[in-house]
Parts: structure tokens; sequence; C-alpha cells
């Protein structure tokens, strides 16, 4: 394993990268949609991973208002690989599906993972 590679497996391990986004259309009769997304990867020492989507979506219109929330929770094995100079963060699930994403430190507290910059917390 490369230097940047157990560097990368020293400032994830133990920790939870959390991303939270949020979209609205409200228009001007009251009515209109809203969605929330929270995303939470733990990252534990021994490379195990739990994995948490929750959202919450809800629309209004003319009076009546339809809420809607679900969560999902995935366990698997989570480790770090170099290619071509490049780190990344492969977590593989228990249903054998997996997930394989370029990350880099952004500094404390900021991880990013893909096109996204996570919050990175230690697991408390």
């Amino acid at each position: 394993m490369s230097f940047l590679a157990d560097q990368m497996i020293n400032t994830l391990s133990n920790k939870v990268l959390r991303l939270e986004k949020a979209n609205s259309d409200r228009d001007y009769s009251g009515g209109g949609w809203y969605e929330e997304i929270k995303y939470a990867i733990f990252l534990y020492a021994d490379f195990s991973a739990v994995y948490i989507k929750e959202s919450f979506r809800s629309a209004s219109s003319g009076g009546l208002y339809i809420p809607n929330q679900s969560s999902q929770k995935d366990i698997g094995k989570w480790n770090v690989c170099e290619e071509y100079g490049k780190i990344y963060l492969e977590v593989i699930f228990d249903d054998n599906s997996s997930q394989k994403l370029e990350t880099q430190n952004f500094g404390p507290g900021l991880q990013k993972l893909g096109d996204h910059v996570w919050n990175r917390y230690i697991i408390g």
C-alpha cells in the first residue's frame, strides 16, 4: 500500500462523513415542494462501514400538505486504494454492491468524495 493511501486511511479511520442537501420550490399561492436529504458514512477503525440516507419530502397546494419521510441503512466494509496517483474510498456493502469515489482531504473537517465536499467528524 502506498504512503498516500496509508495517510488517507489514518485520516478516515473512526470518522463519520456527512452531507446535507435541501431544495424547494414555493409559489405565490402557497403551494410548492420541499426536499431534504442527509447522508452519513461511518468509517470505523476495524474497516467496517455504515451508510445512512435519510430523506424528507413534502408537497403542498390549495391547503393540502403531503409529507413523506424515508430512511435507508446499509452495512459493509471500507478501504482506500490508489490508482494512477489518485486516492479512492471504496465501500463494499453486505449485498455485494459497492461504491468507489475519488477522495481528497480538504483540510480540518472537510473531505471531498466524488464531486461533493462532505463534513468529516470523529465518531464519538
